[in-house]
C-alpha cells in the first residue's frame, strides 16, 4: 500500500510539473509580434536585477511573463547599462 501511494504521489507531482512547463510563455521575435492576430498586449515588463548573461535575462523575462499571465513575450531591450556587467532587460508581453 505504501508503494502504491508513493507511485501516485510521484505521478501527481510529474503531472503538475509538466503542466506548469506547458504553460510557460513563448519567446517571439519582432516579425511574429507584428503579425500576431487575436492577442492582447499586457504592456511592457522590465528586469533590472542581477543578471549576468543574455540567457539568464531571457529566462527572467519568461518567468515574469508567466507571473503576469502572458502567453508570449517579445524581448525589446537587453543591455548592459554600466561597467558592472549586469544586464537589464525588457519585453512586451501578450495574452
Amino acid at each position: 500500500m505504501k508503494r502504491i501511494m508513493k507511485n501516485i504521489a510521484i505521478a501527481v507531482l510529474a503531472t503538475v510539473l509538466l503542466s506548469a512547463n506547458a504553460m510557460a510563455a513563448i519567446k517571439i521575435d519582432s516579425r511574429q509580434a507584428r503579425n500576431m492576430d487575436n492577442v492582447q498586449s499586457l504592456g511592457v515588463i522590465y528586469i533590472n536585477h542581477n543578471i549576468a548573461t543574455e540567457s539568464e535575462a531571457v529566462q527572467a523575462l519568461s518567468d515574469e511573463s508567466d507571473v503576469r499571465g502572458a502567453k508570449y513575450f517579445h524581448p525589446i531591450l537587453l543591455h548592459e547599462p554600466g561597467s558592472n556587467g549586469l544586464i537589464h532587460a525588457s519585453a512586451e508581453v501578450y495574452r
